[in-house]
């Protein structure tokens, strides 16, 4: 059976155009979604196509690496939405609150086209102070960073608060990583992932027992 480093060996159309547009879309889904379930597929799917832009940067068995390092960061992840609950708890709106929220989703959807339209701006050729080693890279790197940190700026829940920071290392591991190639270096990174989805996965799940105690006590 091949290992990850040989899969991603023999898939380098998808390392390319494909995996910058996946990273994206995944990205922007992180902002946008409140289902769990959708965070945390596209979580998985984020992770897939970064680990095969690393292959731009990185040789294949430590791309291979970073792969199974997001594997072992999405199953904490996964099993903490799971025990938290898949849907965020919904308080009861009458009509306005249904504009509400809509008015919310349309907010999110141009702050993501702002912060996509800042990092192509900051991906072009001589913007960066140091080297890249490809478009794709600089690109999604970019666009990861900047959806990153708009999540962290659009959310106060764990779970999605600790997906912004994984986002935003995601973007800055593909940037370093093409600086520092160091197997020390990745080595670090994903301990830094597994460290954060640790934190995240333990405070998601004491957030919903605490609203669950909270929602037991008003009955």
């Amino acid at each position: 059976m091949p290992g990850a480093a040989e899969i991603i060996a023999r898939l380098p159309f998808w390392a390319g155009a494909p995996a910058v547009g996946a990273v994206f879309i995944t990205a922007a889904l992180l902002v946008i979604a409140e289902d769990r379930r959708v965070l945390v597929f596209a979580l998985a799917a984020q992770y897939l196509f970064v680990g095969l832009l690393y292959t731009h940067v990185l040789a294949p068995q430590i791309a291979g690496i970073k792969i199974t390092a997001g594997l072992v960061v999405w199953l904490i992840v996964f099993f903490s939405a799971q025990q938290a609950g898949w849907r965020p708890a919904a308080e009861r709106l009458g009509r306005a609150g249904v504009w509400v929220i809509g008015a919310r989703a349309r907010f999110r959807v141009f702050s993501v086209i702002l912060a996509a339209l800042i990092g192509w701006k900051l991906a072009a050729p001589g913007t960066l102070p140091f080297p890249v080693a490809s478009e794709y890279v600089a690109f999604a790197a970019l666009q990861l960073a900047c959806q990153g940190l708009l999540l962290l700026g659009l959310t106060d829940r764990p779970l999605k608060t600790g997906l912004g920071i994984l986002t935003f290392l995601s973007g800055f591991g593909l940037l370093y990583s093409g600086v520092e190639p160091a197997l020390m270096v990745v080595g670090m990174l994903a301990v830094v992932d597994v460290a954060v989805a640790l934190a995240i996965s333990y405070l998601a799940v004491v957030q919903a027992g605490a609203s669950g105690i909270a929602k037991a006590a008003q009955r």
